[in-house]
């Protein structure tokens, strides 16, 4: 553990320091052989995850970042070195809030005179889709303001039917390698990566996160064999089957409809292929340990899709 009080050593700002991205980011920095001033920001300081960042010897800051609140931030992001920021679309389902958050604080972040800004984002699908896909809303509002597979989301994860096996509906069955992420556990080594590495640390620049790359074919060998459940994958019959399912849950209609168009993985990657490029590979492999694969995930989870 490297924390120090050295005005020499670079504070790192990290923003949502108590949920599971910005908490990854900040165990990741304390486990590094380098010197780092740590501050966490986080709505409310009285949480236990927040004391246990004060134990680590992390300054913890209360604080909301919304419009409206800028000199809140501004005073939070104050001597920060380096900023990592992120924003959660799926806690208010509101893309344009999203992205006025994201604004807000790269503009508190040019104002304090930050010298390497972090920013957790994704690309424009409707960009990248030649505007095939054009409702995936907060990947469109990340991507302004510069997701993982997630097999527990009931929108987009195996389901369990009465007879406790599970069906699995794809877009298709093109069977497309997808990134998968422990991103609690692991996703910190990219930020830390890009903040040591005098490339991206210098000069910026895109890097992608996952674990390993995995097909639902391989996803769903590797539940049965870790877990003994039986798991189908299958697709939808049609959208609209799709969308009276998603409906059923509750979810709003600009939802079902971001939902619905992750079809686009399936048909043009969810990096769209640039996680085989020789940089993100490079990358990879240089991270200060290795990634948990899915299979040691389920072994260090095992409430994780238990029987």
């Amino acid at each position: 553990m490297t924390l120090s009080s050295q005005p020499s050593a670079p504070l790192v700002v990290v923003v949502g320091a108590t949920g599971i991205q910005g908490g990854s980011v900040i165990r990741e920095l304390i486990a590094s052989d380098k010197p780092y001033r740590l501050r966490g920001l986080t709505r409310d300081d009285s949480k236990p995850e927040a004391q246990a960042l004060r134990e680590l010897g992390v300054e913890v800051v209360a604080v909301t970042i919304s419009v409206g609140n800028e000199a809140a931030v501004l005073r939070a992001f104050q001597g920060a070195d380096i900023i990592f920021s992120v924003t959660n679309f799926w806690e208010h389902l509101d893309a344009p809030r999203e992205l006025a958050e994201g604004k807000l604080m790269v503009d508190a972040a040019k104002a304090v005179g930050v010298k390497l800004y972090v920013v957790s984002c994704a690309w424009s699908v409707a960009e990248n889709t030649g505007g095939k896909y054009t409702h995936i809303v907060q990947w469109e509002s990340k991507a302004k303001s510069s997701y993982t597979i997630n097999l527990a989301n009931p929108y987009v994860g195996p389901r369990r039917l009465e007879d406790g096996s599970y069906v699995w509906e794809q877009p298709d069955l093109n069977d497309q390698l997808y990134p998968y992420i422990n991103t609690a556990y692991d996703y910190g080594l990219w930020v830390r990566y890009a903040i040591e590495s005098p490339e991206y640390n210098k000069g910026g620049g895109t890097i992608l996160t996952w674990g390993e790359l995995l097909r639902p074919s391989e996803v769903a060998a590797i539940l049965e064999r870790v877990r003994g459940i039986k798991i189908k994958v299958t697709t939808w019959p049609d959208r609209e089957t799709q969308r009276k399912y998603l409906e059923s849950l509750g979810a709003p209609p600009h939802v079902v409809l971001d939902v619905i168009e992750h079809a686009f993985m399936s048909e043009f990657g969810y990096y769209f292929g640039r996680e085989r490029e020789e940089e993100q590979q490079k990358i990879w492999a240089s991270l200060a340990r290795k990634p948990r694969t899915l299979e040691e995930f389920l072994n260090a989870n095992p409430e994780f899709f238990a029987q």
